[in-house]
């Protein structure tokens, strides 16, 4: 698959201005740091001490295709961040701007992602989707994700990381 694909947005012109033609998908570039930082802030997604960008650029240098960004007219709509463990593949940080909300960008992205990890082997993708995102929890259980009532455990081993 090309580097740069070509989304099929319903209405995506919309408030954005932009048409389907003139936006593309991309693997995000270290260079797109501060784009995508805003973008998920403005999309209200919160910042934790592991979205810095020395440990994005970390992340970035295992498995670079799997961190995509959604471009039109030089200015990143949307982003999603995925990571394989080896065993299972996860999504993190899907955010859209606000005005392209609703239009299938969201669900492009994670579909691309998807494909992305099927290539690598991934049978089983994880979602991480705080409570309180009624619409997160919404959008990614029309894609077909399932709620998993176990509960997720953790232990921070570097305390100045999230």
């Amino acid at each position: 698959m090309s580097p740069a694909l070509r989304p099929k947005l319903g209405k995506a012109s919309g408030a954005t201005g932009l048409l389907p033609q003139e936006m593309q998908i991309r693997e995000f570039r270290l260079a797109d740091y501060d784009s995508v930082l805003e973008l998920w802030l403005e999309a209200g997604l919160l910042f934790r001490p592991g979205d810095r960008k020395d440990e994005v650029a970390k992340k970035i240098k295992r498995d670079p295709e799997l961190f995509l960004v959604a471009e039109g007219r030089g200015k990143i709509l949307a982003a999603v961040m995925g990571a394989w463990d080896g065993r299972r593949g996860w999504i993190y940080h899907l955010a859209v701007t606000p005005k392209a909300q609703r239009r299938g960008l969201g669900t492009i992205l994670v579909r691309e992602l998807e494909r992305r990890m099927s290539r690598k082997g991934v049978v089983k993708v994880n979602t991480i989707v705080y409570r309180y995102n009624r619409i997160s929890r919404w959008f990614f259980k029309n894609l077909g994700y399932q709620l998993d009532e176990r509960g997720l455990l953790f232990e921070k081993l570097l305390h100045d990381k999230d």
